[in-house]
């Protein structure tokens, strides 16, 4: 019970530390303090920060969480959460049928389980979660209590961290287009180089530049060009995931961090934005008329810097453009063009 005890006081005093991270590495200390306090064998988070909830799944072998789009439609076990406020004790996963599929912890072969809600002010309810193999002890009173305490910091911790990243925000964000700007971009792929090296996870950068925007700006003024450019990035924030980071690069050039992506997963993303811009009806623009070409890089095969791996992904946006525009390039395609 000491030990217990002690690992909760130390997570209660980072909570005033809690704005210097990131929401994953933060949810990433609770869910693996959340099988140490209970003995589990997973855990899992939902939150909803953005436009959809994140599930953030730690489940045996892994030393980071798993993050993934949580369906809005989640099982009986995580409505009954908000409804009730109150945590839920499932005796056996796999015999009950309150909890859905998605509210399984993966790895973790169904037994008991317990869902405590998370308040997060101004967001839709979300839950933590412990997870133990089927046969194992059921979870208990004292469980319950650790978990209840371990959601309360956990919900105070991610509003202090929202808080502190609305401040930063104002310093770092771009006043034009509203994504993030230059300086924070290199601080940013600083970061997700070093996490993605010390846990051996993949890591992608996207580098866009639009096509048509000098014309657009010739015929329609600079103004103009700029409102361009900002309901632009509103669109590749749309088709991008509430983890993965959108900068403004230069004057008409974006970039955009993929956290845990390998070069095909980025390929498929940038497709995604190509298509989106393509298909997009801008104002005092036909559809098809404004386009982006794209190059693409990927950690550590790429470069193991910031300067290499955005070296690299501009060299594939040349290739881009060289090609004719409007197309995607990465790393193979190149190699095959030199």
């Amino acid at each position: 019970m000491l030990a217990r005890e002690k690992i909760l006081e130390s997570l209660l005093e980072l909570s005033g530390r809690s704005a210097t991270r990131s929401r994953p590495e933060l949810l990433g200390t609770v869910l693996r303090s959340a099988i140490a306090l209970t003995e589990s064998e997973g855990s899992m988070a939902v939150v909803s920060p953005g436009r959809s909830p994140e599930r953030f799944t730690l489940r045996p072998g892994l030393s980071e969480p798993e993050m993934a789009a949580a369906p809005r439609g989640n099982g009986d076990g995580a409505r009954s959460i908000p409804l009730h406020g109150k945590p839920v004790v499932i005796a056996d996963v796999g015999a009950s049928d309150r909890v859905g599929a998605e509210d399984r912890c993966p790895g973790v072969e169904a037994g008991p389980a317990v869902f405590v809600p998370l308040r997060l002010r101004d967001q839709m309810p979300g839950y933590l979660a412990v997870f133990r193999r089927r046969g194992a002890r059921p979870y208990g009173a004292e469980d319950i209590r650790l978990l209840t305490l371990l959601a309360a910091w956990t919900a105070m911790a991610l509003e202090n961290l929202r808080l502190a990243l609305n401040v930063e925000k104002l310093a770092v964000t771009d006043d034009l287009t509203q994504v993030y700007n230059y300086r924070f971009l290199k601080s940013a792929l600083r970061r997700e180089i070093k996490r993605a090296g010390r846990y051996h996870q993949d890591l992608s950068l996207i580098m866009i530049d639009v096509d048509n925007l000098k014309s657009y700006n010739d015929r329609h003024g600079h103004l103009r060009g700029s409102f361009l450019l900002r309901e632009m990035a509103g669109l590749f924030s749309a088709h991008v995931r509430s983890w993965d980071l959108v900068a403004k690069y230069g004057g008409d050039e974006f970039t955009v961090i993929l956290p845990q992506t390998e070069i095909t997963g980025a390929h498929t993303v940038a497709e995604r934005l190509r298509t989106a811009v393509e298909e997009h009806t801008f104002p005092l623009a036909t559809q098809g008329q404004i386009t982006v070409s794209i190059g693409l890089a990927a950690f550590p095969a790429d470069g193991q810097t910031t300067s290499a791996l955005i070296e690299t992904a501009d060299r594939a946006l040349y290739i881009a453009k060289q090609r004719g525009r409007n197309q995607t390039a990465y790393a193979e395609e190149r190699e095959a063009a030199a």
